[in-house]
Protein backbone atom coordinates (compact mmCIF):
# COMPACT_ATOMS: atom_id res chain seq x y z
CA UNK A 1 0.00 0.00 0.00
CA UNK A 2 3.02 2.53 0.84
CA UNK A 3 3.70 2.42 -3.36
CA UNK A 4 0.29 3.64 -3.94
CA UNK A 5 0.23 6.27 -1.49
CA UNK A 6 3.86 7.72 -3.01
CA UNK A 7 2.03 6.95 -6.51
CA UNK A 8 -0.51 9.76 -5.00
CA UNK A 9 1.78 12.15 -3.46
CA UNK A 10 3.71 12.46 -6.58
CA UNK A 11 0.57 13.00 -8.55
CA UNK A 12 -0.22 15.49 -6.27
CA UNK A 13 2.43 17.29 -6.84
CA UNK A 14 2.80 19.46 -10.33
CA UNK A 15 5.83 19.15 -11.46
CA UNK A 16 5.82 15.27 -10.96
CA UNK A 17 2.57 15.23 -12.65
CA UNK A 18 3.41 16.84 -15.85
CA UNK A 19 6.53 14.58 -15.93
CA UNK A 20 4.57 11.27 -15.64
CA UNK A 21 2.06 12.88 -18.38
CA UNK A 22 5.23 13.46 -20.74
CA UNK A 23 6.47 10.37 -19.77
CA UNK A 24 3.15 8.51 -20.55
CA UNK A 25 2.64 10.13 -23.64
CA UNK A 26 6.25 9.19 -24.70
CA UNK A 27 4.60 5.26 -24.68
CA UNK A 28 6.94 2.58 -25.66
CA UNK A 29 9.96 4.55 -26.27
CA UNK A 30 9.83 6.45 -23.31
CA UNK A 31 12.08 9.85 -22.29
CA UNK A 32 15.62 10.29 -21.14
CA UNK A 33 15.40 10.22 -17.38
CA UNK A 34 15.92 12.92 -15.22
CA UNK A 35 16.71 12.02 -11.45
CA UNK A 36 15.60 14.75 -10.06
CA UNK A 37 12.57 15.19 -11.66
CA UNK A 38 11.87 11.38 -11.58
CA UNK A 39 12.70 11.00 -8.21
CA UNK A 40 8.52 10.32 -6.77
CA UNK A 41 7.15 8.41 -9.43
CA UNK A 42 11.13 6.25 -8.91
CA UNK A 43 9.98 5.86 -5.31
CA UNK A 44 6.09 4.95 -6.41
CA UNK A 45 7.95 1.97 -8.32
CA UNK A 46 5.95 2.94 -11.65
CA UNK A 47 9.11 3.74 -14.04
CA UNK A 48 10.66 1.52 -15.68
CA UNK A 49 14.67 2.08 -16.78
CA UNK A 50 15.10 1.41 -20.37
CA UNK A 51 18.47 0.80 -21.91
CA UNK A 52 20.51 3.86 -23.32
CA UNK A 53 19.17 6.24 -20.10
CA UNK A 54 15.33 6.11 -20.75
CA UNK A 55 12.59 5.69 -18.67
CA UNK A 56 8.78 4.86 -19.52
CA UNK A 57 5.43 3.93 -17.43
CA UNK A 58 5.71 0.38 -16.08
CA UNK A 59 2.35 -0.98 -17.01
CA UNK A 60 2.99 -4.10 -14.80
CA UNK A 61 3.32 -1.73 -12.17
CA UNK A 62 0.42 -0.04 -12.42
CA UNK A 63 -1.51 -2.86 -12.65
CA UNK A 64 0.05 -4.51 -9.53
CA UNK A 65 -0.78 -1.37 -7.59
CA UNK A 66 -4.38 -1.27 -8.73
CA UNK A 67 -4.42 -4.71 -7.77
CA UNK A 68 -2.76 -4.19 -4.00
CA UNK A 69 -5.40 -1.16 -3.32
CA UNK A 70 -8.73 -3.06 -4.68
CA UNK A 71 -7.46 -5.85 -2.56
CA UNK A 72 -6.93 -3.58 0.69
CA UNK A 73 -9.86 -1.98 0.28
CA UNK A 74 -13.02 -2.83 2.24
CA UNK A 75 -15.82 -5.06 0.95
CA UNK A 76 -19.14 -4.35 0.19
CA UNK A 77 -21.30 -5.22 2.57
CA UNK A 78 -23.26 -8.00 1.85
CA UNK A 79 -26.40 -7.29 0.14
CA UNK A 80 -26.24 -3.65 0.44
CA UNK A 81 -27.11 -1.56 -2.66
CA UNK A 82 -24.23 0.62 -3.16
CA UNK A 83 -25.34 2.18 -6.12
CA UNK A 84 -28.24 3.10 -7.46
CA UNK A 85 -28.76 1.70 -11.71
CA UNK A 86 -27.99 4.77 -13.75
CA UNK A 87 -30.92 3.46 -16.66
CA UNK A 88 -34.05 4.69 -15.50
CA UNK A 89 -36.05 2.12 -15.60
CA UNK A 90 -34.40 -0.05 -13.51
CA UNK A 91 -33.79 2.70 -10.92
CA UNK A 92 -37.12 3.20 -10.90
CA UNK A 93 -37.92 -0.56 -10.20
CA UNK A 94 -35.31 -0.73 -7.66
CA UNK A 95 -36.46 2.30 -5.65
CA UNK A 96 -40.20 1.28 -5.66
CA UNK A 97 -38.77 -2.50 -4.13
CA UNK A 98 -36.91 -0.49 -1.43
CA UNK A 99 -39.72 1.99 -0.51
CA UNK A 100 -42.32 -1.33 -0.56
CA UNK A 101 -39.79 -3.32 2.37
CA UNK A 102 -38.90 -0.05 4.22
CA UNK A 103 -42.76 1.54 4.04
CA UNK A 104 -46.11 -0.43 4.47
CA UNK A 105 -48.67 0.79 2.35
CA UNK A 106 -50.18 3.71 4.61
CA UNK A 107 -47.05 4.06 7.19
CA UNK A 108 -45.80 7.55 7.99
CA UNK A 109 -42.39 7.51 9.74
CA UNK A 110 -40.19 9.60 11.00
CA UNK A 111 -36.99 10.62 9.30
CA UNK A 112 -34.90 8.86 11.79
CA UNK A 113 -36.84 5.76 11.37
CA UNK A 114 -36.96 5.81 7.63
CA UNK A 115 -32.86 6.29 7.77
CA UNK A 116 -32.39 2.70 10.00
CA UNK A 117 -34.89 0.97 7.60
CA UNK A 118 -32.74 2.50 4.84
CA UNK A 119 -29.53 1.49 6.84
CA UNK A 120 -30.17 -2.20 6.72
CA UNK A 121 -30.39 -2.33 2.64
CA UNK A 122 -28.32 0.58 1.19
CA UNK A 123 -24.98 2.32 1.77
CA UNK A 124 -26.00 5.88 0.53
CA UNK A 125 -29.18 6.40 2.69
CA UNK A 126 -28.98 10.39 2.29
CA UNK A 127 -28.86 9.55 -1.72
CA UNK A 128 -31.37 6.96 -2.06
CA UNK A 129 -33.57 8.68 0.40
CA UNK A 130 -33.68 11.86 -1.55
CA UNK A 131 -34.19 9.88 -5.03
CA UNK A 132 -37.55 7.83 -3.58
CA UNK A 133 -38.75 11.56 -3.00
CA UNK A 134 -37.64 12.99 -6.33
CA UNK A 135 -39.17 10.21 -7.93
CA UNK A 136 -42.27 10.40 -6.56
CA UNK A 137 -42.17 7.04 -4.61
CA UNK A 138 -41.82 8.28 -1.25
CA UNK A 139 -43.56 11.91 -0.30
CA UNK A 140 -42.86 13.55 2.69
CA UNK A 141 -43.54 16.81 5.16
CA UNK A 142 -42.06 20.24 3.88
CA UNK A 143 -40.10 20.21 6.68
CA UNK A 144 -38.99 16.41 6.37
CA UNK A 145 -40.54 15.56 9.51
CA UNK A 146 -42.53 12.51 8.31
CA UNK A 147 -42.02 9.82 5.34
CA UNK A 148 -44.52 7.83 3.40
CA UNK A 149 -45.30 6.14 0.18
CA UNK A 150 -47.01 7.60 -2.09
CA UNK A 151 -49.60 6.67 -4.46
CA UNK A 152 -47.20 6.51 -7.14
CA UNK A 153 -44.79 3.84 -5.11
Amino acid sequence: MQHVIQLLAALANGRARARFARIALAGEEGVAADPSADRLLRAAGVLEELPGGAVRIDEAALAALLARARAAAPARPAGKVDLLPRQRGRRLQLLQELAAAVLGEDERVAERELNARLSERVLDIPGVRRALVDEGIVAREVDGSAYWRSSAG
